[in-house]
């Protein structure tokens, strides 16, 4: 029996996307930065286009007879005033100043070192391999491999006394292996007789495991220290940066452009696009007309393959915005509790129903709304923003999961500190306002909202320090890159994460 490859005749039947039909869709996914940046190049690359110099309101929005949707002010009498501080041009001399390099920040100090060529391109290699937040995680076996080069070859007791030379430079802590020798080398900076400094060193040397863990009578007994003395070195390390280089990171900056515009007109929401987002092109006639009268010209060829490809650009371009346009009219008009009321009344909307609704493929729907922003009275959203998963109650009621997200937020925000809610708790609590989610639900939705947990959130009676997990609720994660000094911090390094 031959069990060898062979080849036979056969008929099938499989799908296949025409090129340009796989370029219509890759326009419809792309977001307003992209496209512009597009349309630049087709403009360059193509003579038979040309560009308009459109006024405000001049643009092709295709929202003529724009669906009515339910409202109730003029968009010219909203209260802007009311809008957050942070969406208000900012003042150029308040702009905040560029954060530095790390790398050049300890650059600039071994140019005034008194290095040695050799001694300085060990101490550069050593620079050179820290990550972000100041750490060095190779070890000095492999940094003596990558200078092979020099003549002769340098020793590892060679690499380690450069090492402790670079860990002096600014920021204090640079160039530690691990989060305990970084917290240790800060310590060595302060005078002999700082209180509980002796204990501190003790921990971080041989109790740094259960520091984030064990309760001070715990540490006290195992530092052979009495409880003042450990209380006053537990407030000194929670002085201390485990993250040295995180101030030189500048945090990462998300812009939205927002392509569309939502605004009241008499009692209705309407939807249009943003005038001056992209390039308003057309065919220059000029070029059309003389390609009409000049067929057997040389050139002609080319020029009638690029008029073509404008064609195709122009119709690609409308029907793109025809279903952006007719996607982002269903989102408003479902979402006209949120644009009325606030984020706390999102209703429940699946990339399903509104495919269902348009009569599209869903994949069409998510290609529409990937990457496109649009600008209400409220904010600027991305388009997935207004979409929700529906969670069900005991009524066989659907709810938002980000409404329910944003009562859970109201509610951590405005507990009492000193007695914090469980997540048990919580659930009850919203379960009285009519959403019924199980305990595990909560815990979810708190981790995700930055809240630490119950015991972690606690604090002291007429104490003034945010709870553990507030700030970074506030921030709404967007800043990461911060220090996390004390306990908290700790824990981080000690779980692997940053």
């Amino acid at each position: 029996m031959n069990l060898g490859p062979r080849l036979s005749p056969g008929v099938t039947q499989r799908l296949a996307l025409a090129p340009r039909q796989s370029e219509a869709l890759r326009l419809l996914a792309m977001p307003a930065a992209e496209l512009t940046q597009m349309l630049e190049s087709a403009l360059e690359q193509n003579a038979m286009l040309d560009r308009a110099e459109a006024e405000s309101g001049d643009i092709e929005s295709l929202d003529s007879g724009a669906d009515s949707i339910d409202g109730a002010e003029a968009w010219e009498d909203l209260d802007w005033s009311s809008a957050p501080a942070g969406n208000a041009a900012p003042d150029r001399e308040n702009y905040p100043e560029p954060v530095p390099d790390l790398r050049q920040h300890l650059c600039d100090q071994l140019e005034l070192e008194r290095f040695s060529a050799r001694d300085y391109a060990i101490a550069l290699t050593l620079v050179d391999a820290l990550d972000p937040d100041g750490y060095l995680r190779e070890t000095v076996t492999t940094v003596a491999e990558e200078l092979q080069a020099l003549e002769p070859p340098p020793t590892e007791v060679e690499v380690e006394a450069i090492l402790q030379r670079v860990q002096r430079l600014d920021p204090v802590g640079i160039g530690a292996r691990t989060p305990s020798e970084c917290l240790l080398l800060q310590l060595d900076i302060l005078p002999d007789e700082t209180a509980g400094l002796d204990t501190a060193r003790c921990l971080l040397n041989e109790h740094f495991e259960q520091l984030a863990r064990a309760g001070i009578e715990v540490l006290a007994r195992r530092a052979g220290a009495d409880i003042d003395t450990t209380r006053a070195a537990l407030a000194l390390i929670h002085e201390l940066n485990p993250r040295p280089g995180a101030d030189f990171t500048a945090p990462s900056t998300e812009y939205l452009i927002p392509e569309l515009r939502v605004r009241r007109t008499g009692e209705c929401w309407q939807v249009e696009f943003c005038p001056g987002t992209r390039p308003h092109i057309f065919i220059n006639e000029t070029y059309a007309a003389w390609l009409g009268s000049h067929r057997d010209s040389e050139g002609a060829d080319m020029l009638s393959q690029q008029l073509e490809e404008a064609r195709w650009l122009l119709r690609s371009l409308a029907q793109r915005e025809n279903t952006l346009l007719r996607v982002a009219r269903v989102l408003v008009r479902h979402q006209s509790g949120f644009l009325d009321h606030g984020p706390l009344h999102l209703a429940p909307l699946t990339l399903r129903e509104v495919a269902a609704e348009l009569e599209m493929h869903e994949s069409t729907v998510s290609r529409a709304v990937q990457g496109k922003s649009i600008a209400t009275p409220r904010g600027v959203f991305t388009l997935r923003h207004l979409f929700s998963t529906a969670l069900s109650n005991n009524n066989e009621e659907t709810l938002s999961a980000h409404a329910v997200r944003e009562h859970l937020r109201h509610m951590l925000t405005r507990e009492d500190p000193t007695a914090p809610l469980s997540d048990a708790a919580l659930a009850a609590a919203l379960a009285r306002e009519g959403m019924p989610i199980a305990r595990r639900t909560v815990t979810k939705y708190r981790e995700a909202l930055g809240f630490a947990s119950t015991r972690e959130r606690k604090r002291p009676a007429h104490s003034t320090e945010p709870r553990k997990g507030e700030r970074h609720a506030k921030h709404d994660h967007r800043s990461s890159s911060g220090n996390h000094s004390g306990p908290e911090g700790l824990r981080q390094y000690q779980t692997g994460s940053s």
